[in-house]
């Protein structure tokens, strides 16, 4: 059985048409997609999550609202370390973004040295 004779929705070309009627939640996602237009974005929204839960984690964990001294523990040392794993990610994203200009930058002023 192959892929086209399915007729699930997820197999539908986009610019397929529905009798005349727009997808509406793959209008959404599409909008969506065009508008962030890189995946860094989607990295830094996932990296800055990353962090806050693991801050939240660790500010329960701290507080004693969680019972077992064992669990609380160990949950502490888990969310410790997704928060610097969120924080690393986070550092990779903009780095990354700000090499690409700096690069564009140095380029540009060895171009413009070069004319003079």
């Amino acid at each position: 059985m192959g892929k086209h004779s399915h007729k699930s929705e997820w197999f539908i070309p986009p610019n397929a048409s529905k009798g005349g009627k727009k997808d509406i939640r793959n209008s959404r996602i599409l909008h969506f997609v065009n508008r962030s237009h890189l995946i860094s974005t989607f990295l830094l929204i996932a990296g800055l999550c990353q962090v806050f839960m693991g801050l939240f984690v660790v500010t329960v964990s701290v507080l004693g609202l969680i019972e077992p001294l064992w669990l609380s523990t160990a949950m502490s040392m888990a969310a410790s370390i997704t928060t610097m794993i969120g924080l690393y990610l986070v550092y990779i994203t903009l780095s990354k973004s700000n090499s690409r200009n700096m690069l564009l930058r140095n380029a540009m002023r060895r171009v413009m040295e070069a004319k003079n």
